[in-house]
């Protein structure tokens, strides 16, 4: 897709199969983007959470990406995950594209969900395959996840629940 706002991808092929080399070259890219500064999400400030800490990382750091297959703790690394990590940013700071100013694509689908006692809010773009998750809080917003739809059901899912909010 040709874009007008979506960053290039930090491609793993580009560091010749050194994986630790690659993963601190993209916790370098989220410290910028939602350490040593804060986007903002409808005039509020997006905060990730950190702990627990590990390999010297916030929470958030994995959550963006990795894959927690069994949801115990192990995080496995996500490529298409990684590839995308300016992506994040980017989807909180453009959601508000639509198809009259990015006529490449249909612009981003929000909706919001209720989530235990909070309201997640989904920016989804469909032609990348992409989401991203926030949650709002009274005074923030928090970076809950990020992640790249591989199969096209979990796609689907999520579309269904756009559309029908959006009847």
């Amino acid at each position: 897709m040709s874009d007008c706002w979506i960053p290039n991808l930090e491609l793993y092929d580009d560091f010749d199969g050194e994986y630790p080399e690659y993963f601190d070259f993209l916790y370098e890219i989220f410290k910028n983007d939602f350490i040593d500064s804060n986007p903002k999400f409808d005039n509020k400030n997006v905060v990730i959470r950190k702990h627990p800490i590990q390999l010297g990382k916030e929470e958030a750091f994995f959550h963006v990406t990795c894959k927690d297959f069994q949801h115990e703790g192990d995080r496995e690394p996500d490529l298409r995950r990684c590839e995308r990590v300016r992506w994040v940013r980017a989807f909180i700071e453009n959601y508000q594209c639509d198809s009259s100013k990015c006529p490449a694509c249909d612009g981003v689908r929000v909706w919001e969900e209720e989530y235990k006692s909070g309201i997640r809010v989904h920016l989804l773009l469909e032609e990348e395959r992409y989401m991203v998750v926030l949650e709002k809080r009274e005074s923030y917003v928090l970076l809950i996840t990020a992640f790249y739809f591989d199969y096209d059901n979990a796609l689907e899912r999520k579309l269904k629940k756009w559309k029908k909010l959006h009847k």
